[in-house]
């Protein structure tokens, strides 16, 4: 029996003596031409990230690597820190790094400025201030305060979360479940009397509650200024900022205005004192102001999404899409309806015809990461295919000219080969962005084929020399039926394959999962796609007969795929539980 375990280490038995073979996913990255401009070499390397800077790990030891000018701290650190989609490294001062058990700063060449004295570190923010954090004297706990760029203690540590000024004058602090506030100085200035307090604002107002708390059901939510005292009671059932902090594809409020919940189903706009400015329709939920003014909106019956007016309130683009994103500085929005997603103006009509199965927002570089016919790929604002992703890096996630990309090595730049209707899947090993003690894939070797309108969709995919056959039924990504069968091996032709999707799209599968949607909406468009579906079942089984030859190519490409890169394993002894059969 052929055996293959997908484990993050195998134990293997070599002349008496335990060895262990890992298979650890590697990080690499591409520019926007879907150019590979670093290896996947890395153990783990940024993924998500703003600027040229990453950072990157392997053998045991971390360091800082600058993707354009090939400029690297070099692998001399325990831990660092990482990038993130709103934090460029190096931006804002040196960057944390670990040595033994403490933590300093290095710069761009390595050289540590500050000296590893912390149990903690976090990166320098805009104001030129980081927080650290040190043991408590009993050795179990952690207390949280700030220092400067040359290392000075600016808030002793004695807080247990201690939030970022980002320009403000005062900031938010924790202790023993309570919260107040410091100014920069680190002195005091609101006692330690809170439920929660927010961020303060230009305006020196911050969203704080006294009777309630984070978390805790019933919470009254007011705003206090910098003296301690409610300018606006305590009267909303959620408060947000007035800071104007970036929400989901725009600003979370116009400026000088905060988002407020009047009532478990009401949503509003409120200025400096407490009046409501824009009132929107009950049973909806509002987030994300686009530079055009218009802001995003649920409504809670339909589970749809649209556009409404931020000032007034007013709908502007009725809610009939299944997902949207915000609107950019060109007035595009990307949007779902049915089973197809595109881009649309701000009248809700499409800016070309919707042809994608997903899309992300176009980017600060005026680039949009979409997925079409299982490819993903890089297009502009008129929709010309800019590069093909091999890997489905993500630019999506940052504003860099770089992505990375995670994979199993082997097949690194393996490209997706076409066999007429059937794509054998070239992200052959790609490993999901979310970490897992047991990194797996959504199939390592992966055919798949989908009818003329997208609804029916079949696959064939393996997972070491386990065989799984695939169907679904409705949108990608959300499909309304998924019926699966799994294989010893695979199957000993094309025709014979085709016989068992033949049988599985018919009902006489091992397993078959149903989506039911929550709402009447999403019922009766499932409802829909089922009738047309069930109309055109002989037209979706002939094109699967007649993608018989195209199928046969592509199962011998298959076999040699995974045999090339799961042979040299096949044979050897694996010790539960490390295996998967």
């Amino acid at each position: 029996m052929k055996r293959l375990a997908l484990a993050v280490a195998l134990l293997v038995s070599t002349g008496g003596e335990a060895q262990t073979l890992r298979r650890v996913p590697l990080t690499g990255y591409v520019d926007r031409t879907g150019q590979v401009v670093e290896p996947a070499k890395w153990e783990a390397g940024s993924t998500l990230f703003r600027g040229d800077w990453v950072a990157v790990r392997r053998g045991g030891k971390a360091g800082y690597f600058n993707l354009r000018t090939r400029a690297t701290t070099g692998l001399i650190f325990d831990e660092i820190g990482d990038a993130a989609s709103d934090h460029a490294l190096f931006v804002h001062g040196p960057e944390p790094v670990r040595i033994g058990d403490q933590w300093g700063y290095a710069d761009e060449a390595g050289k540590v400025v500050i000296e590893p004295r912390f149990a903690g570190a976090q990166a320098f923010d805009e104001d030129g201030l980081a927080i650290v954090k040190i043991r408590d004297k009993d050795g179990f706990g952690l207390s949280a305060g700030m220092i400067d760029r040359t290392g000075r203690i600016v808030v002793e540590p004695r807080y247990d979360i201690i939030r970022p000024f980002r320009g403000a004058a005062l900031t938010g602090v924790s202790k023993a479940g309570r919260f107040g506030a410091i100014d920069r100085t680190g002195r005091e200035v609101i006692p330690m009397r809170y439920g929660g307090i927010g961020s303060f604002a230009a305006n020196g107002l911050a969203p704080a509650t006294l009777t309630g708390g984070y978390g805790k059901d019933g919470s009254r939510w007011g705003y206090i200024d910098r003296n301690d005292r409610f300018v606006i009671p305590e009267r909303f059932s959620f408060a947000g900022n007035f800071t104007g902090d970036l929400a989901d594809g725009g600003i979370e409020a116009p400026t000088g205005l905060a988002r407020v919940a009047l009532g478990p189903r009401e949503v509003a706009y409120i200025d400096a004192k407490g009046a409501v400015v824009t009132r929107f329709p009950a049973g909806v939920i509002v987030w994300g102001v686009s530079p055009n003014g218009l802001v995003r909106f649920q409504d809670l019956a339909t589970a749809r999404y649209g556009f409404a007016n931020a000032k007034t309130g007013a709908i502007v683009i009725p809610a009939r899409f299944s997902q949207v994103g915000g609107f950019d500085d060109q007035g595009l929005a990307a949007a779902k309806e049915g089973e197809r997603a595109g881009f649309i103006h701000a009248d809700g009509q499409w800016a070309f015809p919707p042809r994608f199965t997903s899309t992300y927002n176009f980017d600060a570089l005026g680039q949009a990461q979409v997925t079409e016919d299982g490819r993903s790929e890089l297009i502009d604002r008129d929709g010309k295919v800019l590069a093909t992703l091999t890997h489905g890096e993500g630019f999506f996630h940052q504003d860099s000219e770089f992505a990375a990309f995670r994979v199993f090595p082997g097949q690194e730049d393996a490209p997706t080969q076409r066999f007429g209707t059937w794509a054998l899947d070239a992200t052959l090993y790609a490993v999901p962005e979310i970490p897992s003690l047991m990194p797996t894939t959504t199939g390592n070797v992966r055919l798949s084929f989908a009818s003329d309108d997208a609804l029916v969709r079949w696959r064939i995919e393996t997972e070491g020399w386990v065989v799984t056959l695939v169907n679904e039924e409705g949108p990608s990504g959300e499909p309304d039926v998924t019926r699966r069968d799994r294989l010893a091996d695979f199957p000993p032709d094309a025709e014979t394959l085709v016989a068992l999707l033949v049988r599985q799209f018919e009902g006489q599968s091992a397993l078959s999962i149903a989506t039911k949607p929550a709402v009447t909406a999403a019922q009766a468009a499932q409802a829909e796609r089922v009738r047309r579906i069930s109309a055109n079942h002989a037209r979706y089984l002939a094109q699967l007969r007649a993608s018989t030859p195209d199928l046969a190519r592509a199962l011998t490409a298959m076999r040699t795929r995974v045999s090339d890169q799961f042979g040299k394993l096949s044979g050897m002894p694996c010790l539960p539980p490390q295996c998967i059969y």
